[in-house]
């Protein structure tokens, strides 16, 4: 028969396996001798990568590695970079709610980070959240069968935890000064755009005087915005930069900050000029130029500010900052 025919085919064809062993696989083998570790381990490798360091527990089924794997950037698979990442695998009916938790924690910050620090930072992360890890899975080998572990576990595992908050403050703030980098290029590039918008505003037809003024507001507006943010990061304040948003977003937020400035600067000159926002400008013309680049300069430093003061002349703004007087009880 044809179908018997095929099902002799498919049996005959050699099955293959694939050779991907897991971290329970690797301590089976190293119980069975060190030929079978070897073999095991350069398997392991071959598919998980290199592997720094490792721990194993002597007392019950427990190891942790510390691997180079190799892992894409971004989701839709970008250019290949190496990160340290730390593999863990053990026995839970030996372990305590306490210990589950610090490693719960271990593993999220170290999944969390990896993706947002790179290089040397991101090995100095895994590399700490390895080393409490093994010395708490130590503590816990130690433990096995022991009458002191009931109290001996919960302060390991407490002083455990500290550290691992203590790792993944100074992760966040690496995070934070690395999208600080990305923030302040877009600064830069904010900068360089504002440039290029006062050169073609030479090439636009209006009197001599206003399109000198309005240039000087969009400058000034533009270098109160970076001198804002230098002091800001001088001083070590937050700026406003989310680690839930993209490099590219991050890099945006940079170059919006000096356009917002430049045009809270411009805007400024415009509405002082035409009369809407009601400051009086002096007399003197050698003053003037003076109090215009002034205007926009505080501007362009804190455009909270600019709001506040464009918004306190809209009509209707005096109506919705007056004080309602309090009404008596009726009698």
């Amino acid at each position: 028969m044809v179908v018997d025919s095929m099902l002799k085919k498919e049996q005959e064809r050699p099955v293959v396996q694939v050779d991907c062993p897991s971290l329970p696989d690797l301590i089976e083998a190293r119980k069975k001798g060190p030929s079978e570790f070897a073999k095991t381990r350069e398997a392991y490798e071959r598919s998980q990568g290199k592997i720094l360091e490792e721990y194993y527990a002597l007392n019950f089924p427990a190891a942790i590695l510390l691997v180079r794997a190799k892992e894409q950037n971004g989701a839709d698979g970008g250019a290949e970079r190496n990160v340290l990442k730390m593999r863990l695998y053990y026995d839970a009916f030996e372990s305590t709610p306490d210990v589950d938790d610090v490693f719960r924690s271990a593993r999220r910050v170290e999944r969390k980070y990896s993706v947002l620090l790179e290089g040397k930072t991101q090995e100095i992360l895994a590399r700490g959240i390895y080393t409490t890890a093994v010395v708490l899975l130590g503590v816990l080998d130690a433990m096995v069968g022991s009458p002191d572990k009931p109290k001996r576990m919960p302060v390991a595992a407490a002083s455990a935890q500290k550290e691992i908050r203590q790792i993944e403050q100074n992760a966040r703030d690496a995070a934070l000064d690395r999208a600080l980098v990305r923030y302040l290029g877009g600064l830069a590039a904010g900068f360089v755009l504002a440039v290029a918008g006062v050169i073609v505003l030479k090439f636009v037809p209006m009197k001599a005087e206003i399109g000198a003024k309005l240039i000087t507001c969009l400058m000034a507006g533009a270098i109160g915005a970076i001198l804002s943010v230098m002091i800001r990061t001088a001083h070590r304040q937050k700026l406003s930069v989310s680690l839930a948003q993209g490099p590219f977003v991050v890099f945006l937020s940079g170059v919006f900050r000096l356009i917002i400035g430049a045009v809270f600067g411009a805007a400024m000159f415009v509405l002082v000029s035409a009369g809407l926002v009601p400051i009086a400008v002096p007399d003197s013309a050698e003053k003037v130029n003076f109090f215009f680049a002034g205007l926009a300069f505080l501007a362009g430093f804190s455009e909270r500010w600019a709001q506040d003061t464009i918004v306190r002349t809209l009509p209707g703004a005096a109506d919705q900052n007056a004080v309602v007087p309090a009404r008596g009880k009726d009698g």
